[in-house]
């Protein structure tokens, strides 16, 4: 009976070791890995993932653009919390249950060439290599049960014209969503009419990437031609998106 006892409390102790070398072992890796596949110089502050649960938090992550940018800003997270349906992995669409984005601060550059730091570092997730025969990868399917995202402040700086252009904006969102699976859901009366105060819808096409950025600022700009009917915009805005996604769907295959 006393050896069961004792081989118990080694194990129990061996697993507590291994918990902990594992929290303090994450950051470092994630950053690795991150750092190698963006070319943004990211930090994180405190990093836990149980893969049983699916509970992940982070805390003070933080990203810095390549040294071909003019600044070095870019994101400021507090938090990132969220409750992923382990299980969910193997049915070929991720469900999230809550996330939760606490944004401190953003800056969205653009460069002299006209790229936007935005847009590089979403293209180092987006491009996946391509098998040499067969279909492309087909795009990741999520459901996010229920999301909130809070952001507290925006920078803007474009260097692409003659003289530079920089501005702060205290934008102070604080959005919730429910049932998530499309990025065209995003684009809600609340979000639209806080960019057209703003008078944000000259620069979000050209500093956020591809589609969605193409979208919100057609719902902005929509916004302020209608006299500041955002709700019409925005629901303007989610159907020049989908239209947008329907049509690479629909688009031949090589």
């Amino acid at each position: 009976m006393r050896f069961w006892v004792w081989a118990a409390a080694v194990l129990a102790a061996v697993v507590a070791l291994g918990c902990v070398a594992w929290t303090r072992m994450l950051p470092g890796f994630v950053e690795r890995q991150l750092d190698a596949a963006t070319g943004f110089d990211v930090r994180v502050r405190v990093l836990s993932a149980n893969p049983l649960t699916g509970r992940i938090a982070v805390r003070g992550l933080s990203a810095t653009n390549p040294r071909s940018y003019p600044a070095s800003g870019f994101i400021e997270l507090r938090s990132l919390d969220a409750d992923v349906n382990a299980f969910s992995w193997f049915t070929g669409r991720v469900v999230i249950d809550n996330l939760d984005i606490d944004t401190a601060k953003l800056v969205l550059i653009r460069q002299r060439n006209g790229t936007s730091n935005a847009s590089q570092f979403i293209a180092a997730f987006s491009s996946r290599p391509q098998a040499a025969s067969g279909p492309p990868p087909k795009p990741m399917q999520y459901l996010i049960k229920r999301l909130r995202i809070r952001l507290s402040e925006l920078d803007i700086e474009d260097y692409s014209g003659i003289t530079t252009f920089k501005r702060t904006y205290k934008l102070n969102i604080d959005q919730s969503y429910t049932d998530v699976s499309n990025p065209r859901q995003l684009i809600v009366p609340g979000v639209v009419r806080t960019l057209y105060n703003f008078g944000l819808h000259r620069y979000i096409a050209q500093l956020l990437p591809g589609d969605f950025g193409r979208a919100l600022d057609a719902a902005v700009g929509s916004a302020a031609k209608l006299g500041s009917d955002v709700t019409g915009a925005a629901k303007h805005a989610g159907s020049v998106l989908r239209g947008l996604f329907d049509k690479l769907e629909q688009s031949p295959k090589p």
